[in-house]
């Protein structure tokens, strides 16, 4: 019912908080094609999304920005019997606003989550966003729609001797909705979200060394007459950049640690997870352009007393930035994935394109 990605939605990567904004207007749209084969015995043959990211990011001065987003995707889950089932369509639009109350020190953030997408499944269907819906395997789109919902969140920074240390604090409302179409009539009421993050960079020699970790908790979930307690969520990151010559070395980790979501007075609860990441990009700089392989290990433990070895995974890819023009930068992109779930083979393959504009 509830999907917590870390992969980069359209937003993680558009700052509307501590950073300085560019006055110009700014549009991104592109495609990415993603396909992972299983072995036998997991009961998924494939997985595969064809998505198109679109998004807008309109700076009013130097304080005030706006930015939407959305996805136009299809998601498709081939079974060991070689059925198929499929989830396509638009996800929701998420309308935010973002200020600087105080340039670079204080920030506040307003989200909106339009239910344009498509939150309510048949059953074959739930296959398909479960599928998706995980941290090992790096599925564009988790999400295919989870009604209306509003975000508030303020975010403070302050300089400490060498280091600026930031602080942030979120509270999500969302509405209820029909998650199963084989149900109707039985709504699911999601239960509120309060997020906290700590973060913290300084300057290291020529580099720079930043970390963070978030915390989030979840009201209860209420589901017909089904009472969930979704449980909490640990995210830890650090990265260290650093020049090398003319190029740039990142070396970065991050860590998704989920408690168990439990339905009240269940006996036998699901099993908490634990994901961990370890990774590599170098930025090699050719004229304008510039060029980022990449690697990254995934690791997932899984269980409901004790944490044991779930799945791995392997990533090599390769982003290349080419500066078109003054306004505009093409950014193709690939990148292998191979691994096992629970012993049993993964290979994962991603090719993609984006167009980012400054109108």
């Amino acid at each position: 019912m509830r999907a917590c990605f870390l992969a980069p939605a359209l937003f993680a990567v558009l700052p509307a908080a501590l950073s300085a904004q560019t006055p110009r207007p700014r549009f991104i749209v592109g495609g990415e094609f993603y396909t992972a084969s299983f072995g036998a015995g997991l009961g998924t043959k494939s997985v595969s999304e064809m998505v198109v990211p679109i998004g807008f990011i309109l700076p009013i001065g130097q304080r005030f920005s706006l930015d939407a987003g959305t996805y136009v995707v299809r998601a498709e889950r081939e079974d060991e019997t070689g059925a198929t089932n499929s989830i396509s369509g638009i996800t929701d639009i998420t309308l935010r606003a973002g200020y600087q109350v105080v340039p670079d020190a204080v920030a506040l953030t307003v989200a909106v989550n339009a239910p344009t997408g498509q939150a309510t499944l048949d059953t074959a269907q739930l296959y398909v966003a479960g599928a998706t819906a995980t941290d090992l395997i790096p599925f564009p789109v988790t999400n295919f729609g989870s009604g209306f919902n509003v975000t508030s969140g303020l975010a403070v920074a302050v300089p400490v001797g060498g280091w600026a240390i930031g602080a942030a604090g979120s509270y999500r409302y969302n509405g209820e909705y029909t998650p199963l179409r084989d149900t109707a009539g039985t709504t699911l009421q999601p239960g509120a979200e309060y997020r906290l993050r700590f973060g913290l960079d300084r300057i290291v020699g020529q580099g720079r060394l930043s970390m963070g970790v978030t915390y989030s908790t979840f009201s209860q979930d209420e589901f017909g007459v089904t009472q969930t307690n979704g449980g909490s969520r640990f995210i830890s990151q650090a990265s260290w950049s650093f020049p090398i010559g003319n190029h740039n070395m990142s070396l970065f980790a991050w860590d998704i640690a989920r408690s168990a979501d439990s339905t009240v007075s269940s006996v036998n609860p699901p099993a908490r997870e634990n994901t961990l990441a370890l990774g590599a990009v170098t930025s090699l700089r050719m004229g304008r352009h510039t060029l980022r392989p990449s690697v990254e290990y995934r690791r997932t433990w899984r269980g409901r007393t004790t944490l044991d070895a779930y799945g791995s995974l392997f990533s090599v890819g390769a982003r290349q930035f080419l500066q078109a023009s003054d306004r505009f930068t093409l950014v193709p992109s690939l990148r292998l994935d191979v691994g096992s779930i629970t012993g049993i083979s993964v290979t994962g393959f991603s090719l993609s394109f984006t167009v980012r504009a400054n109108l």
